[in-house]
């Protein structure tokens, strides 16, 4: 998103909740300075929830979210440059297999702030994409 954000995070509604948190449908979007790669997502009514993600087009530049078209109606996503899609990111105990998940993207409107997580048909995108190559 291209507004700064206060220690508040920028307020974002799930209206179908996240995959296996149905009920929480607010979150806050916490996105550090200087161009730190992860973003932090926090269930406002469950704080405990929460989740690293991050921008997965600089690991995989070819990747692309299609829509359903009931999708695309509650977006409401007028302009291509109002879609911020960003994917979960585990950490494990050893940071350097670090891993995001292509195939359950979240899309969201950067201008009426609705996000939705999209789970992608076919596996053309891994729920396990190595952030770090392995050596």
């Amino acid at each position: 998103m291209t507004t700064p954000t206060s220690d508040e995070g920028i307020l974002l509604s799930f209206p179908r909740g996240l995959l296996g948190f149905p009920h929480l449908t607010a979150y806050r979007l916490f996105e550090p300075a200087d161009g730190y790669p992860l973003k932090f997502l926090q269930a406002v009514d469950q704080p405990s929830v929460s989740f690293v993600c991050m921008d997965p087009v600089g690991l995989k530049p070819d990747y692309a979210v299609p829509l359903a078209d009931a999708d695309a109606e509650t977006l409401a996503i007028e302009a291509p440059s109002e879609a911020l899609v960003l994917t979960l990111v585990v950490i494990p105990a050893d940071p350097r297999r670090m891993t995001t998940n292509l195939a359950g993207p979240l899309v969201i409107n950067t201008r009426t702030r609705v996000g939705l997580q999209v789970a992608l048909p076919g596996d053309r995108f891994p729920l396990k994409f190595p952030v770090f190559p392995q050596a």
